[in-house]
């Protein structure tokens, strides 16, 4: 049985101008927790001479950021921040003969000292170009995902699925590697996204298994046309990772999420890295066994997708990375596994069938996860929005120098808006400011859309475009026209 292992990775437009890193906690606790582990140990297994291989799903904005000077800097900044509240525990701990305390402490510098110097002497600041090297390897198979992770089934314009598939191609292609396959985010599917992928030169999308009809198996499918494929992530197999009550990250030894100084274990006791870490070894061992009965069960040529996210892979379950590291060993060593990239599979094994998928996503309920409360104000807005972009992009087919610019800039303010993260936020019942970050995009975009009207742009205009493309500067080659009918 072949078995390809697809790791997610996104974060929203966090990237904050200026000397500190106030608001980008979140992307530099998956530098430290999910991305350098993850990148540490393919490196090694690939120099210890194994070939592990994964397929990885970065959305582009996020790539955007890991490669931001501005964003690194911040990072270091942020991890000594970090190093100096470990020493200072370590401290207090030591003068009051906290033994436990001190053996935490220590385990958590060493930790966090390992983790800075990868960052800062092994991969140079620089993850994109590491991702980069390990693609060249054969290591990684870079996904397109679109530009800013928006979910593409409640868009309003065709336009605007097309601009954040094309923009997110070419965006992974500059920065990692020309992917062939699209990860969906939530993976969600409509009809008219595969004839966008397929018009982006992909070979195949990743769908969910409840879009396929009741009596389909979840195998490689071609979709209508047969211009592009479908694959489909393994449920079963799934469950062991992804479910907190069923699967591993649960397991009452691992240290507990909601304890920030991870001082306890999910148990309530307290925390020990050694044990923590030889349950880790423990339940790869279990999945390796899973997947070996799974391949006794099925055909040599079939597919076992399985899917990781790296926000969980570290970040919630920060032993995952132990977990990965040893079942890649176990299926880049075991003769009845083939360790594979969906790409690889898919230019090896062409699907048999061809199906028509239905509307729906990983969320109970077709697109119920990112529709419904406050989310359905985000959608009239941002609709109306997606209209004026589209009729902007055919109004000024040749704009050029500074109201080119402008509308540059109008583009990446409505892909911001875009971002997937907000209407699923919004649908859970969000409210806090990173929630409402959308309307902000929204009104500079306005903004933008009636400053192009200028026919001339005077100084307040310049200022005003100036510090927006400094504040939301991602996707630097974005073109406007992108958004064009």
């Amino acid at each position: 049985m072949h078995v390809a292992f697809l790791i997610l990775a996104h974060v929203p437009y966090v990237r904050r101008a200026g000397r500190r890193p106030l608001g980008e906690e979140g992307l530099h606790t998956l530098v430290a927790q999910g991305l350098l582990p993850l990148l540490e140990l393919l490196g090694d297994l690939h120099g210890s001479g194994l070939l592990p291989r994964i397929g990885l799903a970065c959305s582009p904005v996020l790539v955007d950021q890991l490669a931001d000077p501005v964003v690194q800097k911040h990072f270091v900044l942020w991890m000594h921040e970090v190093l100096a509240r470990r020493e200072a525990e370590l401290a207090i701990a030591e003068r009051d003969g906290d033994h436990h305390g001190v053996y935490l402490g220590r385990f958590y510098l060493e930790w966090g000292r390992q983790r800075l110097r990868s960052f800062e002497e092994r991969f140079q600041r620089n993850l994109p170009r590491a991702i980069r090297e390990l693609a060249a390897a054969r290591v990684i198979e870079p996904l397109a995902v679109p530009a800013t992770h928006a979910y593409l089934p409640l868009l309003g314009r065709e336009e605007s699925v097309r601009a954040q598939i094309e923009q997110g191609v070419l965006h992974i292609t500059r920065r990692l590697w020309r992917p062939e396959g699209l990860w969906l985010p939530g993976a969600g599917w409509r009809p008219g996204v595969d004839g966008a992928a397929a018009d982006a030169g992909l070979r195949y999308l990743v769908a969910d298994p409840s879009c396929l009809p009741p009596t389909q198996a979840p195998e490689p499918v071609w979709l209508a046309g047969r211009r592009i494929a479908a694959v489909f992530p393994d449920e079963g197999l799934a469950r062991h990772i992804w479910s907190v009550e069923l699967g591993y990250a649960g397991d009452p030894t691992y240290r507990d999420p909601a304890d920030a100084r991870g001082m306890l274990a999910r148990s309530g006791a307290p925390y020990d890295p050694y044990h923590a870490l030889r349950r880790a070894q423990e339940h790869a061992n279990h999945f390796a066994t899973a997947l070996v009965t799974e391949a006794r069960r099925r055909a040599a040529h079939d597919l076992a997708l399985v899917l990781l996210d790296a926000g969980q892979i570290g970040p919630t379950w920060v032993e995952g990375s132990t977990w990965l590291q040893a079942v890649l060993t176990h299926c880049a060593t075991h003769g009845e596994l083939t360790l594979t990239t969906p790409g690889a599979y898919m230019r090896a094994h062409r699907p048999r069938i061809e199906t028509t998928l239905s509307e729906g996503s990983w969320s109970v309920g077709g697109h119920a996860g990112w529709q419904g409360g406050a989310a359905e104000e985000y959608w009239q807005a941002l609709h109306a929005a997606e209209e004026r972009m589209v009729q902007l992009a055919s109004a000024y087919p040749s704009a050029e120098a500074d109201h080119e610019r402008v509308l540059n800039q109008a583009a990446r303010e409505i892909m911001l808006a875009q971002t997937g993260d907000w209407p699923a936020r919004l649908s859970a019942g969000g409210t806090d400011e990173a929630t409402g970050r959308w309307r902000v995009y929204l009104d500079r975009f306005e903004h933008l859309a009636e400053m192009v009207c200028h026919e001339r742009l005077d100084a307040g205009d310049l200022f005003l475009l100036e510090q927006l493309e400094e504040l939301d500067g991602v996707f630097p080659n974005l073109n406007y026209r992108i958004f064009a009918p």
